[in-house]
């Protein structure tokens, strides 16, 4: 008796304690920048369309499934307007982040400082009805549905050959539980800082490295290093690292203003590559915005 009750207390409290990813990572973070930072509505051109499909996991049934479209484009007056949707499933859970953003450039010489702001929201949905319960009335067994209102703000500096972004997509906790006391979850504040150079070493190649950091409470900063070799700003491939536990592969082709990217991840921990559990992202970016460019120059001109 002494023993089940010892295992019962272990199984309520262990819980407590224990953390897990809250928000989807992007291996192609660069092609879909201002869902995580709104300072990036406007930095490459008038019209530019950026769609990011990520299944990770893809070999379990409900593992985490993400669909990411944003808009941004360049106005007048130094001003940047865009547009960022999320949409986020895992098992029971679902929500929607949309969300406004707005940009004001500032010209220094030959690097710009865009400044941004987010304003929108969290449309949260859990259904744990279909899991099996032993009490009919057990309070976590209500469908919960709200949403949240929050605001984000960000920064981004653009270089000749450099870049560098920081941001808080969400700048408070929000809870979810919509008055249910069993339930405790919260959208948690998380903060990227990152940056990258691009350096030609010859006529026709170039090599992109860039860091990815991401803080969120209760976890440890998770840094994504990744190198990338360019060939005439057309076609690059590339490996990245992330230090949470994923190896990956990337690829992408760009012609014109259209830019066609897949990353192929696995985890590195032991324990979870004998699992088989691969992620497969697929990023298209349209840029209708550019003008007629007959070379591309930079980081950001070169739509990477």
């Amino acid at each position: 008796m002494m023993i089940k009750r010892f295992l019962f207390t272990l199984s309520v409290l262990i819980p407590l304690f224990t953390y897990g990813q809250q928000e989807s990572y992007y291996t192609l973070y660069r092609y879909n920048m201002n869902v995580i930072n709104p300072a990036y509505a406007g930095a490459l051109g008038k019209n530019v369309f950026a769609f990011t499909s990520r299944r990770q996991w893809s070999s379990m049934q409900d593992a985490p499934s993400t669909l990411a479209f944003s808009y941004s484009s360049e106005r007048e007056n130094n001003v940047g307007l865009g547009l960022s949707v999320v949409s986020d499933k895992v098992f029971i859970e679902q929500q929607t982040f949309a969300y406004v953003d707005f940009s004001y450039k500032l010209d220094m010489e030959s690097t710009q400082l865009y400044l941004g702001l987010k304003a929108g929201g969290n449309f949260y949905n859990a259904d744990p009805r279909s899991l099996t319960t032993y009490t009919a009335s057990d309070p976590a067994q209500q469908q919960l549905s709200r949403f949240n209102p929050n605001v984000g703000a960000g920064a981004f500096l653009k270089g000749e050959v450099f870049w560098a972004s920081f941001s808080i997509p969400r700048l408070f906790n929000v809870k979810r539980e919509n008055d249910i006391l069993a339930v405790t979850a919260k959208d948690r504040v998380h903060s990227y800082l990152g940056g990258g150079v691009d350096l030609p070493v010859g006529e026709d190649f170039f090599i992109k490295p860039s860091i990815m950091m991401r803080k969120v409470k209760g976890l440890p900063v998770t840094t994504d290093i990744t190198g990338m070799l360019s060939w005439q700003n057309q076609f690059d491939v590339g490996i990245s690292y992330r230090s949470s536990g994923a190896f990956s592969l990337l690829s992408v082709v760009s012609i014109g203003g259209f830019d066609i990217g897949y990353a192929y991840e696995t985890p590195t921990v032991s324990s979870l590559s004998q699992l088989n559990l691969k992620t497969h992202e697929i990023v298209l970016r349209i840029n209708l915005g550019q003008g007629d460019q007959t070379t591309k120059t930079g980081p950001e001109s070169q739509n990477n």
